[in-house]
């Protein structure tokens, strides 16, 4: 009993975002899986495309499959398991915040969002979300006046 193979069809609209998103995603696995879509709507073989791309035949068939059942949005990445993040975005933008005001060490902004959140983290937690954040936490009052006040250009002696 042989199995027939799936194919896939794909509209030149389809095929314009597809390269669209090839040539110019933000996000690597996207894009091989939009290359992958791609040379499949040629006509290529599932192994000539693991070849290709130098990934597993498997792993093109799950990338087809996906467009099948979800076109764009099998693109993307599912939810992962596991547990869920320890500070939420909203939480990420107040140390933003407080760093900004004036509360400069990672472990005063630790004890804040404990009393004003109940949130209980960690402090090594706190300055990598600060990191992420592009946040430079470990200045202290004096060097943060200093960095917001407009330098002036010195004049240079005749």
């Amino acid at each position: 009993m042989s199995r027939k193979a799936k194919t896939l069809t794909l509209t030149a609209e389809q095929r314009r975002q597809l390269k669209q998103i090839d040539e110019s995603g933000s996000d690597w696995r996207e894009r091989r899986r939009a290359r992958t879509v791609l040379l499949l709507g040629e006509g290529r073989s599932v192994a000539r495309v693991a070849v290709e791309q130098s990934i597993h035949k498997e792993t093109v068939a799950c990338h087809r499959d996906a467009w099948l059942a979800r076109s764009f949005e099998g693109l993307r990445d599912l939810p992962r398991s596991g547990a869920p993040r320890k500070l939420s975005e909203t939480h990420r933008q107040l140390l933003c915040i407080w760093v900004q005001e004036g509360t400069c060490t990672a472990p005063q902004l630790r004890t804040r969002l404990s009393a004003e959140h109940g949130v209980q983290v960690s402090l090594w937690l706190v300055q990598s979300a600060l990191k992420e954040q592009g946040q430079v936490w470990k200045t202290n009052p004096h060097e943060r006046a200093r960095r917001k006040q407009p330098t002036s250009p010195t004049p240079m002696p005749e």
